[in-house]
């Protein structure tokens, strides 16, 4: 197989004009600055955004293949406010964790599906993640690997949350079911049924004693939570010793879908009496619209709720002396109204919701709301960071001490705004992009504004505002852009000043017309005129000219434009037309599914091309004017030549959904191509064969553009973002490519070897099952490990007078078989090293316990040792007890890891409680030094004191 030096890989360069992307917004505290950094999603990456100077201070990458979904930040440990971790997930099925002062990813995969939900353990240690696939993963991030996978839920995870007080787990689906497991077990004790709809988002309150749910109502459902004590005995039994519990109720362990009898059909009320919780329904809070709830935030102070709209709606929660004090209120006013009618009866008031829950005035977002975040302070302060769709963050106050009753419009949520993060991208998809005839800059155009950009710090320079711009040309010179927009006008824009020079009408069809607009722009082949073709059926001609400035007392010139006497009537509507570089054709797309080639001087018809099924959406002609390509809405690209207008070739399904640009590379026959599969292809027209797929979009890309030289490529699209494929100098070969396709688009479908899971014994029907996912990443960690043994097993049969093999000597650098062994074993991540050894065939698992075996003899590495040798048992549990070779070698494993995991016990505790004696000195050095402090403070304070006394009574003297 021999390189193919022609094609150069193209890969992703710098991604700019994103705000943030996704649905997910949180605060941030870093260097002890609370409510000034918040993390948001950006496409595949994560950006951390110092919301007062409106400044990028982080990006967080973990080179994975999909988009950010949500992300949420590690607590601070005790004694700091911090957040050091951030939990990422992904729409690819990756979680990852980044270290937020050096930005280091730690990456697990073990979802099918795209991650939904994270959250953290009140200890920062464990994350939990819950995907679109019903299922959710207990990771441990210190040991860096996966604890337990649940399965229960019958739909996607919404929600996660661990509690603060027991070792519990709570998730929340869409199918309407709320549960609560317990991580000790790795069971599902108790499933909440109250809801006849999605559960979007659940949070707890006031020391896990109340849960706040919200489904696809304007309800805002809430429940108390009350565990019963185990040693209480059963709540029936604790009512009436005597009676005997039936038998399903009496051993039941698992209470996953278990109805009580005499609750069938009560809905809220059902209960399960086995449990050792109680879920009560305490009532609803009612929200000020009635869509769907997108989102539960929470401080522990205050709750923010919002949906698909711009409102928001805050709660603040009240504590147990602000409840109490309410209560003894109303107490008194009932009190005094008895006396005053005379009632003898003893008056008793409780607490209710409303004495728990105060409704805060809503507020009002400029736009809708994407994601949101909310933080209170302890004078009563609240601030709200809110990701709009439309790619900003801002910034909203409130207080919990507000009274106000009428809710903000659109116009008072902007005055209200604190921060705004808008300049760097554009508040629409992008529909146009260019490169300047130097490649310095990136011209941008959206709905409502034109952005110019330097490609080397990605950094906007200018922006200006246009109308809805569908096509764009930079004017040879780079100091003017030219913009065709849906009004059918064309403006000029001066791009060193930032002004509109002209707004000219150029195509405006008739009254009866619904798709109005100039949908195609092009520069001649001199740069001395450009040709537009819009909705009026007509292809216009027009040369650029210098006219005087009026802005300037008529002293200087400025560039203009006019039409040319020459204009070209068409069947239909225009949708694409362009020039070829040697001045010799125009060709024109229309809407009735054709394409025209016509000369450039004389306007005379010259081809007609034909066989599409849809219109053509884009087309473009090759430096020397030998091929046209077309792309249309049928997902096809056509080569066509420019002498016979024969189609050269048809290239199917080049992208699904339709083909929306298409670029050559100056001075060659390859091609870059854009669709709605949201790929950027590269293509060889004369071959006809795709060289690579540039991945990294989410959502419809609308342009792209390349610059002169073919360094550079450029694309834009439905996800705001603007993306720059860089040509690097590594050579691309082909056959590696499609391979490297073909595995990816495997483990996509789910029919990859990798992607099929090992049957374990014990899963089948299972809630709790093995939380890892094979992927290719393990399998090259399995084949590291079978290489080793080998090796091993080479070694250890040649004798002491074996010459050391090549990797254990230049790679590894030992002579030692079993460190070799070993050392392989430490280099396979720990989230891998399980699915690893599921990988392995029952003779290399029996040479991997010969080896684990002498590991714990010579005590090196115990606790690696063991976590291979127990994962190794236990998926080939059944062959190793009906094999006669394994069992002396199980038999002669267990007396050494009872014995080597006693002492890394012992060592344990040895430390544990010696840095505990240690720190015990330190608090008590620590506080006798404060005392010591402190006596000093008094003794200096009386000692001026008295001086001063001294001094004010020698004056007295002397006067």
């Amino acid at each position: 197989m021999g390189i193919t030096t022609q094609y150069l890989r193209y890969v992703p360069g710098s991604v700019f004009g994103i705000v943030g992307t996704g649905r997910c917004v949180r605060f941030v505290t870093r260097y002890s600055q609370t409510a000034k950094y918040v993390a948001v999603p950006a496409c595949e990456l994560v950006f951390i955004w110092d919301t007062r100077r409106a400044l990028k201070v982080l990006t967080l990458d973990a080179d994975v293949r999909g988009s950010v979904s949500v992300v949420e930040p590690r607590p601070a440990a005790p004694g700091s406010l911090d957040n050091t971790h951030l939990a990422v997930g992904y729409t690819d099925g990756s979680v990852a964790v980044f270290d937020l002062r050096d930005g280091q990813p730690l990456v697990f995969n073990g979802h099918r599906g795209g991650v939904a939900c994270l959250a953290w353990d009140p200890q920062g240690m464990r994350a939990a993640s819950g995907s679109d696939d019903g299922e959710i993963v207990v990771w441990d991030v210190v040991s860096e690997r996966g604890i337990v996978r649940l399965k229960g839920h019958k739909g996607k995870i919404t929600q996660v949350r661990f509690m603060a007080t027991r070792n519990v787990l709570v998730s929340s689906s869409k199918d309407s079911f709320i549960k609560f497991w317990d991580l000790d077990t790795n069971h599902c004790f108790k499933t909440l049924t109250g809801h006849r709809a999605e559960v979007w988002d659940f949070t707890l309150l006031k020391n896990d004693t109340r849960i706040i749910s919200g489904s696809s109502d304007a309800e805002l459902r809430v429940w108390s939570l009350h565990f019963v004590d185990a040693s209480a005995g059963n709540k029936s039994e604790a009512k009436d010793e005597d009676v005997e519990e039936p038998p399903e109720k009496k051993f039941i362990i698992d209470t996953e879908g278990y109805t009580a009898p005499g609750n069938k059909g009560q809905g809220d009320n059902m209960e399960d009496d086995s449990s050792i919780m109680e879920a009560t329904r305490l009532g609803s809070v009612l929200r000020s619209r009635g869509d769907r709830v997108c989102g539960l935030h929470t401080d522990g102070r205050v709750v923010a709720a919002h949906g698909k709209g711009p409102v928001i709606d805050l709660f603040v929660i009240l504590s147990e002396e602000e409840v109490e004090a309410k209560v003894a209120k109303r107490l008194r006013k009932s009190r005094k109204k008895a006396r005053e009618s005379g009632s003898s009866e003893a008056v008793v008031e409780v607490a209710t919701l409303g004495d728990e829950l105060r409704k805060l005035p809503s507020q009002r977002a400029v736009t809708k709301l994407a994601g949101l975040d909310v933080f209170s302070d302890r004078d009563g302060n609240v601030k709200l960071v809110a990701l709009h769709t439309d790619n900003t963050l801002s910034l909203y106050p409130a207080s919990i001490k507000d009274t106000q009753k009428t809710q903000q419009d659109k116009s008072q949520a902007k005055e209200n705004q604190m921060n705004v993060v808008e300049r760097p991208g554009h508040r629409t998809e992008v529909r146009a992009a260019a490169f300047t005839s130097l490649s310095d800059q990136v011209v941008t155009a959206s709905a409502d504004s034109l952005k110019v950009w330097q490609r080397g710090q990605t950094e906007c320079v200018t922006t200006v505002g246009c109308d809805y711009a569908l096509c764009l040309v930079v004017v040879p010179g780079d100091r003017h852009a030219l913009v065709g927009t849906r009004s059918g006008c064309l403006q000029l824009f001066d791009l060193g000043s930032a002004t509109l020079l002209e707004d000219i009408a150029a195509h405006q069809p008739d009254e009866t017309s619904t798709d109005t607009g100039i949908w195609s722009l092009a520069l001649t082949h001199d740069s001395r005129g450009f040709v537009t073709g819009g909705s009026d059926k007509m292809v216009k001609f027009w040369k650029f000219e210098l006219v005087r400035d009026e802005s300037r007392g008529g002293q200087g010139k400025r560039l203009s434009f006019m039409q040319d006497s020459r204009a070209l009537k068409v069947a239909d509507q225009v949708t694409c037309v362009r020039c070829s570089s040697n001045g010799r054709f125009v060709a024109v797309a229309t809407l009735d599914m054709k394409e025209t080639l016509y000369f450039c001087d004389t306007l005379k018809l010259c081809h007609e091309l034909y066989g599409k099924t849809l219109p053509s959406t884009c087309m473009d002609f090759s430096t020397d004017g030998t091929l046209v390509v077309t792309g249309s809405k049928d997902s096809s690209i056509r080569i066509y030549g420019t002498d016979f207008g024969d189609m050269r070739k048809l290239l199917k399904n080049a992208h699904q959904g339709g083909v929306t640009d298409l670029r050559f590379v100056p001075k060659t026959h390859l091609m870059f191509s854009c669709g709605q599969d949201g790929m950027v292809k590269q293509w060889d027209t004369d071959n006809f064969q795709r060289v690579v797929n540039l991945r990294g979009h989410s959502g419809i890309v609308r342009c792209l553009a390349v610059c002169p030289k073919g360094a550079w490529v450029v694309s834009g699209g439905q996800d705001h973002s603007i993306r720059l494929w860089e040509r690097t100098q590594e050579p691309l070969v082909l056959e590696e490519e499609r391979e490297e396709e073909r595995r990816q688009q495997e483990e996509d479908d789910g029919t990859a070897l990798s992607t099929q899971r090992p049957v374990v014994v014990g899963e089948d029907r299972a809630q709790a099952v093995r939380p890892s996912l094979t992927t290719h990443h393990t399998e090259k960690a399995a084949d590291m490990i079978m290489e080793a043994l080998s090796v091993y097993r080479e070694q250890i049969e040649a004798g002491a007078d074996a010459q050391p093999h090549y990797l254990m000597q230049y790679v590894y650098h030992t002579t030692d078989p079993l460190k070799f062994v070993l050392q392989v074993l430490r280099r396979v991540k720990s989230s891998e090293l399980e699915e690893a050894v599921l990988v392995l065939g029952l003779d290399r698992i029996l040479e991997l316990l010969v080896v684990v075996r002498e590991l714990l003899n010579r005590g090196w590495d115990v606790e690696l040792s063991s976590r291979v040798m127990l994962a190794a048992i236990r998926v080939n549990l059944p062959q190793l007890l009906s094999s006669h070779i394994a069992a002396p070698v199980i038999h002669s494993l267990a007396p050494i890891v009872k014995t080597r995991t006693k002492e890394l016990q012992d060592m344990m505790g040895f430390n544990l409680a010696g840095l505990k004696h240690l720190k015990d000195r330190e608090e008590q050095r620590t506080e006798t030094q404060l005392f010591v402090e402190a006596t000093q403070k008094v003794k200096e304070s009386r000692r001026r004191r008295k001086k001063k006394e001294t001094a004010v009574k020698r004056v007295l003297m002397a006067i």
